[in-house]
């Protein structure tokens, strides 16, 4: 069995005598070379356009894929940035959060007593606000590694704070310390809104940061064998999933349910409504949804009954997507190994373009599929 797995790209330009060439020629070629070698290093995907356009114009400039999401995106340069990873609240006051739908990526990860914190990749968007910001875990940090990211966040358990020196990640707590770029502060409160629940960061002014305290502001381009898009809902199949429900463990209001749409995505709802998006109001509506199960306990002699969740190994993976779901595997060698999300195939999860979050669940969580009416049938679904 053969892995279907996208390559990097590499172009080179290796400089040569041109030697006895005609004038002609060496045009011909230079006007070639040019093209060819622009930039060396690994290029993003892109979808190449076909034959020429109409009365022999040439053809359309190559369509450049963001590797996350497999959709166009504007400005390739973008994804030359270096990740900022964003601890995001979660809790029902902080809803509707900021640009959760602007990231690349988004996780949803367990923290205690049944409730979740996103962690939003952004690589192609700097938005102005992004929060409300909370605090971190030990094992958030595993995530921020695989990535390279800069890991901005509130405050931290005693697990992270133990740990996150040791990393080397570059990091921007919003807790301790005032942190600021170009004399601005990045972290700034809502009066509208409730503390904790209320502190926002400037991904802007991260970028700043960035570049001000010599961290890198560029990155390697994000690593293109995560997923494999299908044009069409088709070659997904599996079992239908017209309906997924999460319950997490902890707290009997802390399910949430993805609803497929018409047009394929499936909309977020939780016990409290639809989750919405703070800047459209619109229902949050990823295109696929990742279920990995992951070992997880109560780290003992904790008084706050903080979890210890071990993303790093292996296990079970549920993909969902276009209206079908098919059971994976999750793989990650060491904190900063990249996950591998791997197809009943082995090869990268097969996805429909759009949005991509992945809920890393304790291995015990219950989770329901409902796969809607049967074909011709006209009962009610359960």
């Amino acid at each position: 069995m053969t892995n279907d797995l996208w390559g990097r790209r590499f172009a080179r330009c290796r400089g040569r005598s041109p030697g006895p060439l005609v004038l002609v020629l060496a045009v011909l070629l230079t006007a070639g070379l040019l093209a060819a070698c622009g930039r060396s290093g690994p290029q993003p995907a892109n979808r190449q356009p076909s034959g020429e356009g109409k009365g022999g114009d040439p053809p359309a400039p190559a369509v450049v894929l963001n590797p996350l999401t497999g959709l166009p995106i504007d400005d390739p340069e973008t994804l030359r940035r270096r990740p900022i990873l964003v601890s995001i609240d979660n809790h029902p006051e902080a809803r509707p959060q900021a640009a959760l739908t602007e990231a690349d990526l988004v996780y949803e990860v367990p923290a205690e007593g049944g409730i979740t914190r996103f962690l939003a990749l952004f690589i192609t968007a700097r938005p102005e606000r992004v929060g409300p910001v909370r605090s971190s875990r030990h094992y958030f940090l595993d995530l921020a590694q695989e990535w390279d990211a800069i890991y901005v966040y509130a405050g931290g358990s005693p697990q992270h704070y133990a740990r996150i020196a040791k990393t080397g990640l570059p990091d921007l707590d919003g807790v301790r310390g005032d942190p600021r770029a170009g004399g601005e502060p990045i972290f700034r409160r809502d009066g509208g809104r409730r503390a904790p629940h209320n502190l926002y960061a400037s991904l802007q002014l991260v970028q700043r940061a960035a570049e001000e305290k010599g961290w890198g502001a560029e990155g390697s381009l994000p690593e293109p064998r995560r997923f494999r898009f299908e044009e069409g809902a088709e070659r997904l199949a599996g079992d239908r999933a017209e309906e997924v429900r999460i319950y997490w463990p902890g707290w009997s209001r802390g399910w949430v349910r993805y609803v497929l749409r018409d047009d394929g995505r499936y909309e977020r709802h939780t016990a409290y409504g639809p989750h919405r998006a703070e800047e459209t109001g619109a229902v949050i509506a990823p295109a696929n949804v990742l279920i990995q199960f992951a070992p997880a306990q109560r780290i003992a002699g904790d008084d706050a009954g903080r979890l210890d969740v071990d993303v790093v190994g292996e296990g079970r993976l549920y993909i969902i997507s276009g209206g079908w779901m098919r059971e994976g595997r999750w793989e990650k060698d060491d904190p900063g190994t990249p996950t591998a999300w791997l197809d009943e195939d082995g090869g990268p999860a097969r996805l429909l373009p759009g949005p991509t979050w992945v809920h890393i669940v304790p291995e015990d969580t219950r989770v329901e599929v409902d796969p809607g009416e049967p074909a011709g049938g006209t009962g009610d679904a359960p």
